[in-house]
């Protein structure tokens, strides 16, 4: 396995005193991240899933903040196509869901914002999603994370027609 910046971030995190959707810690969840990071087939996604760990029908839990910022280190390195696929899918999970109950009890009632703000991170490697990759999961990613309503709007108008033919074509 490569060194992966994603996988250093992961090590400066106190896992085991994060609140996990599965009803453990996190502790488990640095594992869980490397294994998809490195998943060669469908299969291989599947088992690595982060979902009943960040989320629970798009209701977050404490782990998807430090996910979140995995998440946007990770996007920056060289990845099979479907594992940046996955990880979109879930940062966006991450970003635009809500606390999970559970959470707003325990005093955490804007996971989701925290999420966002992680996000941040990764704003230039989301906007190269927009524009040459997964364009449309990009856009409802950063327009819920870009703070610059005018930058958004600007790349928007420039980028939207072309997803549009993208997308005609298939």
């Amino acid at each position: 396995m490569t060194a992966r910046p994603s996988l250093i971030q992961a090590e400066r995190v106190d896992w085991a005193s994060l609140r996990c959707g599965c009803g453990e810690t996190g502790a488990h969840v640095p594992e869980t991240f490397a294994r998809l990071l490195e998943a060669g087939s469908p299969a291989e996604i599947a088992e690595a899933t982060l979902e009943g760990h960040i989320n629970i029908q798009s209701l977050l839990f404490e782990v998807a903040v430090p996910v979140t910022s995995l998440i946007a280190a990770a996007l920056q390195e060289d990845l099979a196509e479907p594992v940046r696929l996955r990880l979109l899918n879930d940062l966006l999970t991450c970003v635009a869901g809500e606390s999970h109950w559970a959470e707003v009890e325990e005093g955490a009632p804007g996971i989701e914002v925290d999420c966002q703000i992680a996000a941040r991170e990764a704003i230039w490697t989301l906007y190269q999603e927009y524009a040459t990759g997964h364009a449309m999961l990009a856009r409802y990613i950063l327009e819920e994370v870009d703070p610059d309503e005018e930058r958004f709007s600007h790349f928007d108008a420039k980028l939207i027609s072309r997803v549009q033919k993208a997308t005609e074509r298939h």
